[in-house]
């Protein structure tokens, strides 16, 4: 790791393991006792660990984690996992530590197919919500359950002249967005669009 002048630069963060091995026939490195350092200092321990070797792309294994600070949430630590189901398809699911809420996860579904193309992504939690009514006024009391964002969004070439362009969301309640920072844009838009294009026409 170095700096813009090429000069060796403490790196912001690392794995650090009592044993490395690389496999050059599966093409992976593997970790035993390691564990992940942020700015100088432990905050993860990997028992075992292991991720691509980076000779070929696509590779199924963990991404770069994510350490982030929130008035809101604390400390927020995030590990994706990305699954190479097949060179059109691939799945990316990635748990969200916080110190001040429960635990969160993700998944986001990618594809690739002859006509098109589409990704499903999602958030699940548990947790305790206020009960607003229709004018946004907090109601007395808070309910438990389960918390989730649900989005998709594909576009597919029907034919030579036919498009259609979609997208579909779902939220549980209203402040769930904000109240993970998933989105800046908490409006939740169902659109669906077709489009005929030719030398003598449009419709959509």
């Amino acid at each position: 790791v170095v700096d813009a002048n090429g000069c060796p630069k403490d790196p912001t963060w690392q794995i650090n393991a009592v044993r490395v091995t690389h496999d050059p026939v599966r093409r992976r490195i593997t970790y035993r006792g390691a564990r992940l350092n942020l700015f100088g200092t432990p905050v993860l321990a990997l028992p075992t660990f292991s991720h691509p070797d980076g000779s070929r792309t696509g590779a199924s294994g963990f991404l770069v984690p994510d350490l982030r600070f929130g008035g809101r949430n604390g400390v927020e630590l995030s590990a994706p996992y990305y699954i190479r189901l097949a060179p059109n398809r691939d799945v990316t699911i990635t748990p969200f530590l916080y110190t001040e809420v429960l635990p969160m996860v993700s998944g986001e579904f990618r594809h690739l197919t002859r006509r098109g193309a589409y990704q499903l992504r999602g958030y699940i939690t548990y947790g305790s919500r206020i009960q607003t009514d229709a004018a946004g006024v907090p109601l007395p009391g808070e309910r438990e359950g389960v918390r989730a964002y649900v989005e998709g969004n594909g576009r597919f070439q029907l034919s030579r002249d036919w498009s259609v362009t979609g997208s579909a969301r779902y939220v549980t309640d209203r402040t769930f967005l904000r109240r993970y920072d998933i989105s800046l844009d908490d409006r939740l838009r169902s659109v669906v669009n077709a489009e005929r294009i030719r030398p003598d026409s449009y419709i959509s």
